[in-house]
């Protein structure tokens, strides 16, 4: 159930950006209180392996302010200042949440009708992301903050006055590093880092401020068949194994391309390189991933185009092939164990939100945000004599980028 509203939630993105008719009257302050949803998970351990079970919490306050730019653009913030306790066992998010987005909501404003796509990014706060283990759960609670990132739909609809009904559906992720827990002699405890991922929820009441503007026609860039550029990513990912202490962040080059359609529509390619993960200074490779990769991503990008921006969702499918996996591990009859490693390549799905700006006829700024799922395959695994069989997962994280390029 929790799976299927996520997709809707990102079908409403998507569908939102891309319905495009002109716009009615609107004011420039909007303020708005309601109520927010949003899914948490509860990790348990059974047979050695850790599980995860997503909950819908109960009701938190929430508060926003949208500052319309134009009838179809608007920058906007929500603040919630708690939440119900989640008891998430393992991960960084346990006690009372408070979150601080701020970001992009852009699509079309009717007479009673508005449909956006949004972004926003912020933090998240949980009470008792930490505790002392040696004492019990959750006792000692400290706070953790992570970096998070939002993106979804919304759905307006006017009421009498100035006076309308708001509804939000997104997808929350939530970076998380691996933090040291305790340590005991020799014996470490760590909290496995990651990116949380949860269906979020808001129904809420808002009133307009300002005088009423008329719809006006926003300038329209000038077209253009091809976009091409490059740009500095950033996308945190951890081992296939999920082991803690390897989650990292890698700064990568890429290149992308459009091609447009329409103003609406394009077919959108991009191309990552990433360096190798390191431990101590050394590659650290598992069975799965490891040494450089390399990550092809391409399909759809729609929305609209206003006023020397662009607002863009996106569904990227692909492959990232890592050069240094793990394949053999073979024992010499003087002991030495060797270490055989080669290429490897997994599915990945990239969605999210584009945003460009076009400073001139044939230049352009591009800004990604959303998020990136990495489908590990199956394998089996030479160990000493003995095949070992892998199982498959899925490992989904941020991917950031920003860059410019030309238009022709």
């Amino acid at each position: 159930m929790i799976r299927t509203l996520q997709i809707a939630a990102l079908a409403a993105g998507i569908f939102s950006t891309a319905v495009l008719l002109n716009a009615q009257s609107f004011s420039t302050n909007e303020v708005s209180i309601g109520i927010a949803q949003r899914t948490w998970n509860l990790e348990y351990n059974p047979n050695g392996q850790f599980v995860g079970d997503h909950h819908l919490g109960g009701p938190a306050l929430s508060l926003g302010y949208t500052r319309n730019l134009s009838p179809s653009l608007a920058v906007e913030g929500e603040f919630r200042p708690t939440s119900q306790f989640f008891r998430a066992n393992y991960a960084q998010e346990a006690g009372r949440e408070a979150l601080a987005l701020g970001g992009v909501k852009a699509g079309w404003r009717g007479a009673h009708w508005g449909f956006y796509g949004k972004t926003q990014v912020g933090v998240e706060s949980s009470s008792c992301g930490d505790w002392d283990f040696t004492q019990g759960v959750y006792v000692g609670c400290l706070r953790i903050t992570n970096f998070a990132l939002e993106y979804g739909g919304v759905v307006e609809r006017s009421l009498a006055g100035r006076y309308s009904l708001r509804f939000d559906a997104a997808r929350l992720l939530s970076m998380q590093f691996p933090k040291v827990l305790e340590t005991s002699g020799n014996v470490l405890s760590v909290r496995s880092g990651g990116t949380l991922q949860h269906l979020d929820l808001r129904l809420s009441v808002v009133r307009s401020f300002g005088s009423a503007h008329d719809a006006y026609s926003e300038h329209i860039p000038t077209p253009a068949g091809w976009d091409v550029g490059a740009a500095f990513s950033l996308q945190p990912r951890g081992t296939s194994g999920n082991i803690p202490s390897f989650f990292q962040i890698f700064p990568s080059p890429s290149v992308w391309a459009s091609w447009n359609f329409s103003r609406h529509l394009s077919w959108d390619s991009a191309l990552i390189y990433s360096g190798p993960m390191r431990l101590n200074g050394n590659v650290f490779s598992d069975v799965q991933s490891g040494g450089r990769s390399l990550e092809p991503l391409t399909g759809l990008k729609i929305g609209i185009r206003r006023d020397h921006m662009g607002y863009f969702a996106k569904v990227h499918g692909g492959t990232i092939t890592f050069g240094e996996t793990e394949t053999r591990l073979t024992e010499l009859p003087n002991g030495h164990l060797v270490l055989s490693r080669g290429m490897f390549t997994n599915p990945v799905l990239d969605v999210g939100a584009i945003y460009e700006a076009y400073p001139s006829r044939r230049t352009i700024l591009r800004f990604e945000a959303g998020s990136a799922t990495v489908f590990y395959q199956p394998k089996t695994y030479f160990s000493t004599g003995e095949w070992i069989s892998i199982p498959g997962q899925a490992q989904t994280g941020l991917l950031l980028s920003f860059g410019g390029g030309v238009r022709f």
